[in-house]
C-alpha cells in the first residue's frame, strides 16, 4: 500500500511492494498535483523503476535532482516544473490496454500451429521506443511483452524470425534514433544476448 507523507515543501510517496506499471503512473498522479517547484521523494522496490522514473521524467519535462539506491529500494527525488506535461488517465488507461493487447498477441503467436515461431528478440530502451518502432516498421516485426528471463521489468521487444532479419531491423531502427538496446536468441526456455 502507498503513503504519503508531507515534509515542508517536500512530500514522501512509498511504493514499496508495488510492480511495473504502478510506480510511474502512480508518481505521475501525485507530481500532477504539486505546485511548481514542490518535490516529490519517491521509494519504489520495483528493479525497473530507476530506468522507468528517468525515461518518464524525460518525456514529462519534470526535473529528476536524484536517484539512489538504499538497499532493496530506489529512492528518487523529483520536482515539479511549470512547463512539464503529465500523462492524463486516458494517456494510463490507453497504456494498460496496449498491455492486455500485447499479452494476448503473444498467446496467440505461441498457440498458432501455422506460423514460425520467433527466435529473436529486440529489446529497447523504453517502452513508447518499442511502439514508435512497431509502428515505423509497418508490419516487419510484431511487439510482445518482454519476456521474464530476459529482464523481469515490464517492457517490450519486437519479436522476428531469425538472426539476420533480427540484425537488420535492429540496424535500420539504430540509423533512425530509436532506443533499441541489444538481440536476444531464444535457446529453450533462456535466452541469450547475441547482439551487440
Amino acid at each position: 500500500m502507498s503513503t504519503v507523507q508531507e515534509k515542508q515543501d517536500s512530500k514522501v510517496l512509498d511504493l514499496s511492494g508495488l510492480m511495473c506499471p504502478l510506480p510511474v503512473v502512480m508518481t505521475s498522479e501525485h507530481v500532477k498535483r504539486l505546485s511548481e517547484g514542490q518535490i516529490l521523494r519517491v521509494i519504489s522496490t520495483d528493479p525497473g523503476f530507476e530506468l522507468d522514473i528517468r525515461n518518464w521524467c524525460v518525456q514529462t519535462g519534470n526535473e529528476l535532482l536524484g536517484i539512489k539506491r538504499e538497499g532493496d529500494k530506489i529512492v528518487a527525488e523529483i520536482r515539479k516544473r511549470s512547463s512539464a506535461v503529465e500523462p492524463s488517465l486516458l494517456y494510463w488507461i490507453k497504456f494498460h490496454a496496449l498491455g492486455v493487447k500485447l499479452h494476448l498477441r503473444h498467446i496467440f503467436m505461441e498457440l498458432n500451429p501455422f506460423t514460425k515461431k520467433p527466435d529473436h528478440f529486440i529489446t529497447f530502451s523504453a517502452i513508447s521506443e518499442g511502439t514508435r518502432a512497431e509502428e515505423f516498421l509497418k508490419g516487419k516485426a510484431k511487439l510482445i511483452p518482454i519476456p521474464d528471463e530476459i529482464d523481469p521489468r515490464c517492457g517490450v521487444v519486437l519479436a522476428v524470425v531469425g538472426y539476420e532479419r533480427a540484425k537488420s531491423i535492429y540496424e535500420e531502427l539504430l540509423k533512425k534514433g530509436f532506443g533499441v538496446e541489444a538481440i536476444y536468441k531464444r535457446e529453450g526456455k533462456s535466452y541469450r544476448r547475441v547482439y551487440p
